[in-house]
């Protein structure tokens, strides 16, 4: 009896709405809050628009001055804020993506340990000081991982995919930048990207745990009014559509060819983006069971695996089709996921296709929001993107009523099957 009201108890809570609440505080961040009960846990991730695409000419600054955030603050060391957080058992991390740079912290909400937690959250946050010792050091690490990057083909071909469909864009270059900007950066550019960027009205919280909006509001409050309160970061241009084909083969040693196929894609906010997001599902975003997988793998065993994509940024992301083959299989399997894709365009889908493409979406949604951690990654996205507060909720009547001609419109709009990029890398000789 226990076990079925466990049970219970769990399938309520997966198939609850998500309430979450929005405000502003004086200092001009941008707050999401949804409360949840049963762990006496609380997330927070600070979301600023400060990431790579920010960078200017100096790739890599973004992610360097948000991964030294937590070296050193004016009140304590490096060791000491580790030595702290873990006293505490509360977790801090960084992360730097092309357009948020998120900093965040788990802890108890049992109120002296989330108190102190905050207070060391925000001094680390909002007095952070910059050292060249720790600027040095993360450098070093940083080349590291660039010359790493030249060994591997997958690394390889992602770099210049991204080159070739951003061009000019602040989206194209590689995040953690390259020897040579590295070398260009100083620790008073770090400084100024600070200064710049990491101002509340730039800021978006995100906040979820078993705590009350009283108490999330002074939470909030104090992490804001630490920071300057700054202006928010003007809107990048956005992404244009590519103006012609392009088709490029990268020699290298490898056993397998790695071969990316795309174009520029859309943002969290195209009209089609539901459409587009089921017909993904069916085509590529749905593993073994997608239309790609079973006309490359299993009807022809090109490859291991493929799939496709997209990567919905703020000034629109891309479209990709992903997979590796043996280097003498290498053209036929670009052949047979061009003429896939372009049948999936031209074609409308069989009926029971969508409806288990919609089942399978649908059917796993609930889990979507299950923990506090998706629920948190969530509430950054809807606030950073400023997405409805309704989306997670609406997001199943959304799919729900879309029709095979929705998705073919959607893809006969988006896709032009004359200005792809198709990319390989692998050992053509």
């Amino acid at each position: 009896m226990k076990l079925l009201a466990l049970l219970l108890l769990l399938i309520t809570q997966v198939e609850a709405k998500v309430n979450i609440e929005q405000w502003y505080t004086p200092e001009g961040a941008k707050v999401l809050f949804t409360q949840t009960q049963g762990l006496p846990m609380l997330d927070v991730a600070l979301n600023f628009d400060a990431a790579s695409s920010r960078d200017g000419e100096k790739h890599g600054l973004a992610s360097l001055t948000n991964s030294l955030i937590g070296t050193a603050s004016k009140y304590r060391s490096e060791e000491q804020i580790i030595n702290q957080f873990e006293s505490l058992g509360s977790e801090f991390s960084t992360a730097s993506l092309k357009d948020m740079s998120i900093i965040s912290m788990r802890s108890l909400t049992r109120r002296d340990i989330l108190q102190s937690s905050l207070d060391l959250f925000t001094e680390v946050v909002s007095k952070v000081d910059y050292q060249q010792r720790y600027l040095s050091r993360e450098k070093k690490q940083t080349l590291r991982a660039i010359e790493a990057a030249k060994q591997s083909p997958g690394s390889v071909a992602n770099t210049r995919f991204n080159e070739l469909v951003f061009g000019e864009h602040p989206y194209a270059h590689k995040k953690i930048g390259t020897q040579e900007s590295l070398q260009q950066i100083k620790l008073i550019d770090l400084k100024q990207h600070y200064q710049r960027y990491y101002v509340a009205k730039n800021l978006t919280i995100a906040l979820v745990g078993d705590i009350s909006k009283a108490h999330a509001k002074q939470i909030a409050r104090q992490i804001s009014h630490g920071l300057n309160s700054g202006q928010k970061a003007r809107d990048n241009q956005s992404v244009l559509p590519l103006s012609k084909a392009i088709q490029e083969h990268i020699e290298f040693p490898s056993t397998q060819t790695h071969l990316l196929i795309g174009q520029v894609g859309i943002n969290r906010a195209h009209p089609d983006y539901y459409a587009l997001y089921l017909g993904n599902h069916i085509l590529g975003g749905s593993g073994l069971t997608s239309i790609l997988s079973d006309e490359v793998r299993e009807q022809r065993g090109l490859a291991y695996s493929t799939s496709s994509y997209f990567t919905k940024m703020k000034s629109n992301g891309y479209f990709l089709i992903k997979l590796q083959t043996k280097n003498s299989q290498a053209d036929q399997a670009k052949k047979v996921a061009l003429e896939t894709l372009k049948n999936f365009r031209n074609n409308a889908i069989d009926a029971q296709k969508l409806q288990d493409g919609k089942d399978n979406i649908i059917g796993g949604f609930a889990l979507e929001t299950a923990s506090n951690a998706n629920i948190l990654t969530y509430l950054s996205i809807i606030g950073f993107y400023e997405l409805p507060l309704d989306f997670l909720n609406a997001f199943i009547d959304k799919i729900t009523p879309i029709s095979v001609y929705d998705i073919q419109k959607a893809y006969k709009r988006l896709i032009n099957m004359d200005k792809l990029v198709v990319l390989s890398v692998g050992a053509k000789k």
